[in-house]
């Protein structure tokens, strides 16, 4: 299958390619925070780098957060226009699963962290199995960064932190965690972004194990509601 995925949750967007498992292309581009409107042209360039018309996707991976609240919804919407428009199923992932699966050789646990601010993060932890495919060991949430640390010093493995989160929280974590928290090294903000190539081969995979075209269910995952939603609840 020719796989497109598009993540636009994060300051980094992103966008990849696969086909029949192999990563042709990925790119990742600066976006204003909650601006997606390079995507598009970034989704042109990519098809003609590898010589595909929009005709011949596939399956349409998309990010669904959490992340950025405009950011996700731009997102989402680029990628459920162009599935729609091309009668082709959709499927989401995880912004922070996409994350994680950017480190295939660690062999420990991988926590992705994203700041959700006033202490606050977006987290998961993920490993892999025999097989090479991510588990999900506990599931994507907003919790206190205190929270996380004292609930991960009870797991028995080393534990690979990454996200601008980690980045941000690195102290934090080390303190409580030790030794047994790992940061991913090298070129600053690298750890921080999504492959979209990699995106794509996690939605081929939840498309292969599902065939479930999740073109008109696929949501947001926001993980907490935005200040709109709250003002609108007391009435402001």
């Amino acid at each position: 299958m020719r796989v497109l995925g598009i993540d636009t949750a994060l300051p980094f967007g992103a966008v990849g390619l696969s086909e029949n498992g192999q990563i042709l292309y990925e790119e990742k581009i600066p976006i204003r925070p909650g601006g997606g409107e390079r995507i598009p042209a970034l989704i042109a360039k990519a098809l003609q780098t590898v010589g595909w018309r929009p005709e011949d996707l596939d399956l349409v991976v998309a990010g669904r957060g959490p992340g950025s609240y405009t950011g996700i919804r731009v997102g989402l919407a680029i990628g459920k226009g162009l599935a729609y428009s091309l009668g082709i199923p959709l499927t989401g992932v995880s912004t922070l699963l996409a994350l994680a699966a950017n480190y295939p050789d660690w062999a420990g646990l991988v926590c992705p962290v994203f700041d959700a601010r006033r202490g606050m993060v977006y987290t998961a932890l993920y490993s892999q199995d025999e097989q090479g495919n991510w588990v999900e060991l506990r599931p994507p949430e907003l919790c206190l960064l205190a929270e996380l640390t004292a609930g991960l010093k009870k797991k028995n493995a080393p534990l690979l932190f990454v996200g601008e989160g980690a980045r941000l929280y690195r102290e934090e974590i080390t303190t409580t965690l030790g030794p047994a928290a790992v940061f991913q090294e090298g070129e600053e903000g690298e750890a921080d972004r999504v492959n979209g190539g990699v995106l794509a081969l996690l939605g081929l995979r939840r498309w292969q194990e599902k065939s479930e075209n999740e073109l008109y269910t696929c949501l947001p995952l926001y993980l907490q509601r935005t200040e709109a939603e709250i003002r609108w609840d007391k009435g402001e």
